[in-house]
């Protein structure tokens, strides 16, 4: 990739603006795509098409296209497709996605969230045969916070990131097309192991729900990590991060314990625990705040990356008593079954694989 390319990039949240900004600024011709109905702050947005980074990364970068019709963000771009939407997004994102997919492009999916699982699943129902390279990634770039309607706050850039790619032949050629641009990304097995890798399945229930009571008090002003991580709750964490690594172990993939994920991404130090870690100077989450009691926390990360590692446990006699806690706990309290709502492997086209069937399809 190089300065001449013209990038799609599906989605106009905290990570879809960070990274349309990162690229501009770095001369790329980026066009990025809204799937809602577009606020007066959009309109704004889409008649200067300027984008401000601010905190870690400072910078600015004129965009090429600001839409809300998939076919132009699609027709003005080359082969490279940035998919930058939460989780729950991922199926209607494909299916407007699906006519304008052709032979050549890399789809790149930021999380992967078992995003590629999913595009294939929907691709092969519509009988498309593309021939596209899929790519996924663990996390996105940037812990990072939209906070006015064209900037975006970068608490920090992630120094690694693990990313894997479908068919597995073309990972070499994936990765540095994508370390042209941002030289970060690093190999993975597939789309387990980045799936399973990202870290807010560990980071992001157990603290909200512990702190139940005080976040819904003060939600303005709470700082999940900070005040909700205590010594006792990381110990918690971590026992839920043990599970993961079981998870992945049963399956082949070797997963990287959060603390030493926290390390990869935001500098190496002397610390043994989460705890320490997130109050340690290399913590980027001091000032992240505003999270409530419905938050994505628990919304998005239940349904989409606890339910499978739920399934996936159950599928390979894997005890995961916190995650199923965790999942429980959750649908009791917000009068909402997530296993039912969330992402099972039904819907990730793998409910009828044995897990050695599993193993096999990913290769």
């Amino acid at each position: 990739m190089n300065s001449k390319n013209k990038i799609a990039i599906l989605g106009c949240g905290n990570g879809g603006m960070a990274l349309s900004g990162y690229l501009a600024a770095k001369g790329y011709s980026v066009n990025i795509y809204e799937s809602i109905k577009p606020s007066e702050d959009f309109l704004k947005f889409q008649k200067e098409k300027t984008i401000i980074l601010d905190g870690d990364i400072k910078c600015s970068g004129l965009l090429n296209c600001i839409t809300t019709d998939i076919r132009e963000a699609f027709n003005e771009a080359d082969n490279h497709i940035l998919v930058v939407v939460p989780a729950y997004a991922h199926e209607p994102v494909f299916e407007q996605m699906l006519p304008y997919i052709k032979d050549g492009q890399t789809i790149v999916i930021l999380p992967g969230n078992y995003g590629g699982l999913i595009l294939r699943r929907m691709m092969a129902e519509h009988g498309i045969k593309k021939d596209v390279t899929i790519c996924e990634t663990s996390s996105l770039p940037f812990a990072c916070r939209r906070t006015a309607y064209n900037v975006v706050t970068i608490y920090k850039q992630k120094a690694k990131l693990k990313m894997c790619t479908f068919p597995e032949s073309r990972s070499k050629e994936a990765l540095d097309a994508l370390n042209k641009i941002m030289p970060i990304f690093i190999p993975a097995k597939n789309t387990l192991e980045v799936s399973l890798d990202n870290a807010n399945c560990v980071l992001h229930p157990f603290p909200l729900i512990l702190n139940y009571g005080t976040i819904e008090m003060n939600s303005k002003t709470f700082r999940h990590y900070i005040d909700g991580i205590t010594p006792e709750i990381s110990n918690v964490i971590e026992r839920v991060d043990q599970e993961r690594m079981n998870i992945g172990k049963a399956y082949g993939v070797n997963l990287m314990p959060v603390l030493d994920q926290l390390k990869l991404f935001y500098g190496q130090n002397d610390c043994t625990n989460i705890y320490d870690y997130v109050h340690s100077k290399d913590s980027p989450y001091f000032d992240i705040i505003g999270e409530n009691i419905r938050s994505r926390y628990i919304t998005e990360d239940i349904p989409f990356l606890v339910v499978p590692a739920v399934q996936l446990a159950k599928k390979a006699g894997v005890a995961a008593p916190l995650f199923e806690a965790s999942l429980k706990m959750a649908s009791l309290l917000h009068e909402v079954d997530y296993e039912k709502n969330g992402m099972s492997l039904k819907v990730l086209g793998i409910d009828s694989m044995s897990k050695e069937e599993i193993i096999a399809y990913l290769k």
